[in-house]
């Protein structure tokens, strides 16, 4: 014989068997510790007619509640996991440009001594390329202990300076996504005709005419075009990579950070450009006096166009 029982807690009904009777056990819908009553004094009541409830109807409503509740938690889950890959994505794009604020203002403390910036590498007496720029600036990031110890005179990969590729990188250098023991990096300068890295030699701030706040000193290149070593003199040529983010064809800016490119101007600040952003926009925003006609919020405008 079954008889209607409601839970106390979150009032659901279900029939229960009379063998239960005084049992304890967990609630089916809110899983929360319940006893049955005593059956036995109410076995004649519940025997009376209208008294007892069909058992079909019941089923059929806690089937629907639980197809409710499932639906609920499917849609919940699904939800959650979009706000942490929105989370995760938010926090990877602010630690990356975290890291290029720190560059870009090394890289503007060694144009105020020295009135350019830095060229995109050293050379030997040859006119072989020895190291990146990414050693020049060291001092300026608090590194000067490991400047000391590169040999400046021979290349980032030769003598002494073999050991130092696999033994010490800058956490400066290093991408938020990049392996922990990696020690390349994806941070590099645009060069070429019509950059702050002409082939002539790097301009610096005061030759910035079109706003240090509309020109992009530093970018993101992609995770496949990492350097072997942040040593190593591999910068990205702007007739290569054009002005599109994350191309299909992997050669263009972007591709380190989901969804853009994390870049950083000459004023020092970093954004985020969608890779929904114009090529012609971001070739506009590398050229320091291509005379384009940008607004003065045009990084803010991409920047919070994906928030």
């Amino acid at each position: 014989m079954t008889f209607l029982f409601t839970c106390p807690h979150c009032q659901s009904q279900t029939e229960v068997e009379d063998e239960f009777s005084g049992r304890t056990g967990d609630c089916v819908v809110c899983g929360r510790e319940i006893r049955m009553p005593d059956f036995a004094g109410v076995r004649s009541q519940a025997n009376r007619p209208g008294k007892r409830k069909k058992s079909a109807i019941w089923f059929v409503a806690a089937g629907l509640a639980l197809l409710l509740v499932g639906a609920g938690l499917i849609a919940a889950i699904q939800v959650g996991s979009r706000t942490a890959t929105k989370i995760r994505t938010g926090r990877q794009r602010l630690s990356s440009i975290k890291n290029m604020e720190k560059i870009a203002s090394a890289l503007n403390a060694y144009a105020a001594d020295h009135g350019v910036y830095p060229a995109p590498y050293t050379t030997d007496g040859a006119g072989r390329k020895l190291h990146s720029w990414r050693v020049t600036i060291l001092p300026y990031l608090d590194e000067d202990a490991l400047f000391n110890q590169i040999d400046k005179e021979v290349a980032w990969n030769e003598g002494e300076n073999q050991a130092l590729v696999y033994g010490q990188t800058p956490t400066v250098y290093r991408h938020p996504e990049s392996s922990g023991w990696g020690t390349g990096t994806v941070y590099h300068l645009v060069t070429g005709s019509g950059t702050l890295f002409p082939s002539t030699g790097p301009l610096g701030p005061r030759q910035v005419t079109d706003g240090a706040t509309k020109t992009i000193l530093l970018v993101e290149g992609q995770m496949q075009s990492m350097t072997q070593s942040w040593m190593e003199p591999y910068d990205l040529d702007v007739a290569s990579i054009g002005g599109a983010i994350n191309p299909p064809s992997g050669k263009g800016l972007g591709g380190a950070t989901e969804g853009g490119v994390c870049v950083a101007t000459v004023e020092g600040n970093g954004y985020f450009l969608p890779e929904t952003t114009p090529p012609l926009t971001v070739q506009a925003l590398i050229s320091p006096a291509g005379g384009e006609p940008l607004p003065d919020d045009v990084l803010d405008e991409w920047a919070s166009a994906e928030r």
